[in-house]
């Protein structure tokens, strides 16, 4: 870009970055719900956001580059925030590894504590740093340098959206009325600035642009005025109509900070609870079932690489919990059954969006609006205001019994479960495909591998559990660390989420289970559920079975298996020891040995040899995760930017080569990304004297105002006379006529539209035609219309 040919005075520009600095500041007000002390990033925010508006404006003043500016201004604010949180000036490599360390810190706190979090425990302050201090530069860039002032309230309600979505009470009122008004205050000084380039202003009050009557001040206000309380509108009543389901990927907290269990985000939620160490009653049941065990909260089918989520329901309004229930999916009417009455009774402890019912499951009857997911009869809360707590109501459970010889797991045929469900994302590690591959390697089908896995982590793997010192996450980098031989450390987050992705390595579908494990007895027919109890599990789907579920956690956790997967089965097979060798070597650690084939020891810490590893490792996989995310944000841009000229080019190669009416399409197409009008509804004849007064010659110059007319470029005037002939003959002659059959035969009408093409373009001023090269607008007017045709 190049500098603006009007710069600003220094007390103006410098007033604009003033006002555009205290409007997000007061917007960022809207994150101290997160922490205890909102001192701790408001400070630094505002500190670094100094620095960033001073040079702003000297930069603009000075009339220095767009791009030269902004590029400062993201250096300054970089090394503002890693002395604020290294405490270093000079920058380093260590300074951005420890930035890095803080930032890891400042996450895992996010996914492990709720909110308010409090300065006691690793600080979140440095996130929100980072994060409030890009929203400081996005801001300034788009409003001061860019001027594109409405612009810039998109990252105004992108601040708000955070709050909006992750705490329960939201954002106050009181920042989003200072920031609004602060958003107006900006609209109006750039409208004022803009409108006083024109010249000075007539009238008897003309000295002040806030005059009565002033036109700088009526069509400044009028125009903030327009464009500010449309946007707020907006900022109000868009959210409304949003729709939210549990399938956040940041958790910042999650409860009040009291003894109550919020559960949105199953998998980051559940981790919190347990290292709370209160255990707390939560879920009681009255059943005839002599032995209860495996409450099921929520099913998450969507492994992204980064942790597993709920993915897309469907959750129709006709499936609500009102009674009998489908048949389970895939499961034999064969399989004999027995079924249970349960009476469920939710304290108000358990805050949770998700319903906990059995699985399978005949029948449930609930009051209010939850549905289930007929893929994965989970129930999911329809109505924005409903929860578990204090909820009671009935279910009828199904328990299989598929004995131990494995008639009914038979391999599923393609095709009988969601595509979702077998889905990886290509950052899968390599280790994790040869050690399932390997573990795996002596079974005959994918009963045999499942029951083999479930061993190779209870029994075979030398795995430990310890909540205390499991990796944090279930993405690609801890899966990484976790089954590698100088880890395998971890809870029944790591070995639910392994045993699901290596099962579906092997083909198997497979997702991931939250719930209850097993509850204490209180009296008789009466079981108890507490914080505790918490867990999570795989379920495998097999034809006959369908969906069952496995246990890979060791006997720390867990004491038995299910008897259908207690059974005899080929050797675990060795492990592929020159993966597992080539990544230990890699991360500085010592040769890869063969699995303890002892059953899982006593919960022990690891040592500082295995935590240099496994952090190396992590370190490792975050910098992965750091350049994908990069190369993806390059793609989406180089595809945002090129995409829509390689679309426009392909359109005009197609067109050029057919017949009238699509070279006639392709004028329209040239005139409307010129913006050259093409009057609708008019004949070929009268569009075509509309158009040959801004022919121009194309092979002359490029000028800013160019001359057009028939005079000055009469061959093209020529060749779209020619042009409308041939589609007035193509419209209106007579199938089969002279006319027709010489419209058909005729060659020279591409090269007629082709001329017309270049003759137009090159009557435009040269900004229009990059205009039309870069954002044709004929590639979005169809959509447009589309829209429009479906509202």
């Amino acid at each position: 870009m190049n500098a603006p040919r009007n710069p600003s005075s220094l007390p103006s520009t410098l007033l604009l970055g003033t006002v555009a600095l205290l409007t997000t500041w007061v917007a960022l007000t809207a994150w101290q719900g997160f922490v205890t002390e909102p001192g701790s990033y408001l400070g630094r925010v505002a500190a670094a956001g100094a620095v960033v508006v001073l040079l702003g404006a000297v930069l603009r003043w000075r009339a220095a580059p767009r791009l030269v500016t902004i590029g400062v201004q993201v250096l300054a604010a970089a090394l503002v925030v890693a002395w604020q949180i290294t405490g270093s000036p000079v920058p380093s490599g260590g300074t951005l590894a420890e930035v890095g360390n803080a930032l890891s810190t400042a996450v895992d706190s996010a996914r492990t504590y709720s909110a308010p979090i409090s300065p006691r425990v690793p600080p979140l302050w440095p996130l929100l740093l980072v994060c409030g201090v890009a929203f400081v530069v996005i801001v300034d860039a788009v409003a001061c340098t860019l001027r594109r002032v409405p612009g810039a309230g998109l990252a105004l309600l992108a601040i708000y959206s955070v709050p909006s979505g992750l705490l329960d009470q939201g954002p106050g009122w009181g920042s989003f009325v200072l920031a609004a008004t602060g958003f107006l205050l900006l609209l109006h000084l750039d409208a004022r600035e803009s409108l006083q380039r024109w010249g000075r202003s007539l009238g008897p009050d003309d000295a002040s642009p806030w005059g009565h009557g002033n036109p700088v001040r009526e069509a400044a206000r009028a125009g903030a005025g327009r464009i500010g309380v449309t946007a707020t509108v907006l900022a109000l009543v868009i959210p409304a109509f949003v729709p939210v389901l549990g399938t956040d990927f940041f958790d910042l907290g999650g409860g009040d900070g009291s003894g109550d269990i919020r559960i949105r985000k199953p998998i980051a939620d559940m981790r919190r609870d347990l290292e709370r160490g209160e255990d707390v009653p939560m879920v009681q049941v009255r059943t005839d079932d002599p032995d209860p065990s495996y409450l099921r909260i929520s099913v998450l089918n969507r492994f992204t690489g980064v942790e597993w989520s709920s993915g897309d329901r469907d959750v129709a309004q006709e499936n609500t919990a009102s009674g009998a229930l489908p048949e389970p999916a895939g499961l034999a009417a064969s399989v004999p059954r027995t079924q249970y009455d349960y009476r469920v009774q939710i304290n108000d402890h358990l805050d949770s969006t998700w319903l906990p019912t059995q699985f399978p499951a005949a029948a449930v009857q609930a009051e209010g609006d939850w549905r289930f997911d007929p893929t994965t009869m989970d129930f999911l809360a329809a109505d924005d205001d409903l929860d578990t707590r204090g909820m009671d109501y009935t279910m009828t459970a199904l328990e299989p019994d598929y004995g131990t010889d494995g008639r009914y797991f038979r391999d599923p045929a393609g095709g009988s479960v969601p595509d979702e469900l077998l889905e990886l994302p290509s950052g899968v590690p390599a280790l994790v495909r040869d050690l399932a591959r390997s573990v795996t390697a002596p079974a005959t089908n994918d009963y045999e591998r499942a029951v083999i896995l479930q061993r190779f982590f209870r029994e075979t793997g030398g795995f430990t559990y310890d909540l205390r010192a499991a990796p944090n996450g279930t993405g690609n980098g801890t899966l990484e660390d976790f089954l590698a031989p100088s880890g395998r450390v971890g809870y029944c987050e790591q070995f639910a989420s392994a045993m699901a992705v290596m099962a579906r390595i092997l083909g198997i579908p497979a997702r991931v289970a939250v719930g209850f494990l097993e509850p204490d007895p209180i009296g008789d027919g009466v079981f108890e559920y507490s914080s505790h109890d918490l867990h999570a599990w795989p379920e495998l789907y097999f034809a006959g079975a369908g969906w069952v579920r496995f246990e890979p956690t060791p006997s720390g956790r867990v004491e038995s298996v299910p008897d259908y997967s207690d059974v005899s089965a080929p050797g675990s097979g060795p492990e592929n020891t020159d993966a597992a060798t080539s990544r230990s070597a890699s991360s500085g650690g010592t040769a890869t040995v063969a699995p303890n084939t002892a059953a899982s020891k006593p919960t022990e810490a690891p040592d500082a040899t295995a935590d240099d590893s496994a952090g190396g490792a992590s370190h490792t996989g975050r910098n992965l995760a750091v350049g994908g995310g990069l190369l993806v944000l390059v793609l989406l841009v180089t595809g945002l930017v090129l995409g829509p000229r390689s679309v426009r080019k392909t359109a005009r190669r197609s067109r050029l080569g057919g017949g009238p009416d699509e070279l006639w399409a392709e004028l329209r197409a040239t005139s409307l990304d010129l913006d050259l009008p093409w009057p609708d509804g008019r004949s070929p004849r009268e569009i075509g004297t509309v158009l040959v007064d801004h022919l121009a010659d194309p092979d002359a110059e490029p000028l800013e105002r160019p001359r057009t007319g028939p005079d000055v470029a009469p061959q093209a005037a020529d060749a779209l006379e020619r042009l409308v002939d041939a589609v007035e003959r193509t419209r209106y002659a007579r199938p089969g006529s002279p006319a027709a059959v010489a419209v058909a035969e005729r060659s020279a009408t591409e090269a007629d539209a082709a001329l017309v093409v270049a003759s137009l373009t090159a009557g435009v001023t040269p900004r229009a035609r990059r205009r039309a090269q870069w954002l044709p607008r004929s590639v979005w007017r169809p959509l447009r219309v589309s829209l429009r045709t479906r509202r």
